[in-house]
């Protein structure tokens, strides 16, 4: 079996979630003797720099940022094009919605993986650049769809024209089971933080939940939500901060490696997820692999992946994240069941079990 996988999620972005899904989904299938080929001559991920699969050649952006990503977007797509066109390949596996391969593939099956509807439930258009009609084709032609959680299949099957017989739900996974820490490594952070990971806005629902926890946070003047992301604090969160007066309790902290995240994971308190919806939560499983709790919002996916191993809140009612939050601080011997639950539930989710069930999708078209 040869697996043709596309260049669209790792064109512009030097990380990413669905760069990081492909990258180590074609990692785990090629260890299992199956031929992988990314059609990929330009990107400057990161993922791909120490790769087995494919390391691209990286571009500075001489014509301006957007420019630059536009030209090398093109010629990217050029190539794959010419890869799809030689056939060599047994299925083909898009790593996005742009639809240019679709009148190339002749009789060729292909697999499309969707992540989440998170676009569709909270009418985002600038998540991606696929309309309602684009992507509805997608799932019209492809041989099979995975759906990275049973709720994001429901999702599909509510919001478009598909039988449930053609997704297939296959979970995605965290490298953190197995990550390392350098030896003796450290990072200065705050002596107790709860641990907030990722972006803050839209359905992330940081404000809401900074203003729920703001009498928590003053009752525990010695406790900081860190909040870790590559994104400083934008003026409406600064004000909100400021007219808490938690200035010195909700700080920002711009990680650079997966070993600082690793860290600052296994040092914090716990870790909170309030979104309102994810197609899936990979942090959930980085802070269980690092012995972190985990407390979050009891919606969308999120029972799903956590199981029993999480503190659930009603995102939507403040005063119960503020017991929650509460809760989780004071509570050590909570803190410590939820580690234990943590490491036993991050075994249901491997690079192994997703290649494998990936694989079986693949199976099942040819």
């Amino acid at each position: 079996m040869r697996i043709l996988y596309d260049h669209q999620a790792f064109t512009g972005q030097r990380y990413g979630g669905v760069a990081r899904y492909f990258h180590g989904l074609m990692e785990s299938i090629l260890e299992m003797g199956i031929e992988v080929k990314l059609s990929l001559p330009f990107s400057n991920n990161e993922y791909l720099k120490e790769s087995s699969v494919h390391r691209p050649q990286g571009f500075k952006h001489i014509f301006g940022f957007m420019p630059t990503n536009m030209l090398v977007s093109r010629t990217n797509r050029l190539n794959s094009l010419v890869q799809i066109k030689r056939g060599k390949f047994d299925i083909f596996h898009p790593t996005f919605f742009h639809s240019y391969f679709l009148e190339h593939l002749g009789k060729k099956p292909f697999v499309l993986t969707y992540h989440d509807c998170i676009k569709e439930r909270f009418n985002l258009p600038h998540l991606d650049n696929a309309s309602h009609t684009q992507k509805q084709e997608l799932l019209n032609r492809a041989a099979k769809i995975i759906a990275i959680s049973e709720n994001t299949k429901k999702d599909i099957l509510q919001l478009y024209k598909i039988k449930a017989e053609k997704i297939e739900v296959v979970p995605l996974f965290s490298t953190f089971k197995t990550h390392q820490l350098p030896k003796n490594f450290q990072v200065k952070t705050p002596e107790k933080y709860l641990l907030y990971v990722g972006a803050r806005n839209d359905y992330k629902n940081f404000i809401p939940f900074v203003q729920s926890i703001a009498p928590v946070l003053k009752k525990n003047s010695d406790v900081v939500l860190l909040c870790a992301g590559s994104s400083h604090f934008n003026h409406e969160e600064l004000e909100v901060i400021k007219s808490l007066n938690l200035e010195t309790q909700v700080k920002h902290f711009n990680f650079d490696s997966d070993d600082t995240l690793y860290y600052l994971y296994q040092k914090a308190i716990a870790f909170v997820h309030p979104s309102l919806y994810e197609g899936f939560g990979i942090p959930i499983l980085e802070a269980f692999a690092c012995g972190c709790p985990v407390v979050l919002s009891n919606t969308s996916c999120f029972p799903e992946v956590a199981g029993d191993a999480g503190l659930y809140f009603n995102p939507a009612k403040a005063d119960d994240i503020a017991e929650k939050m509460e809760e989780i601080i004071q509570n050590e011997s909570l803190r410590k069941d939820l580690v234990q639950k943590g490491y036993k539930r991050q075994n249901d989710f491997s690079p192994e079990i997703t290649a494998a069930k990936t694989l079986a999708v693949y199976q099942s078209v040819l």
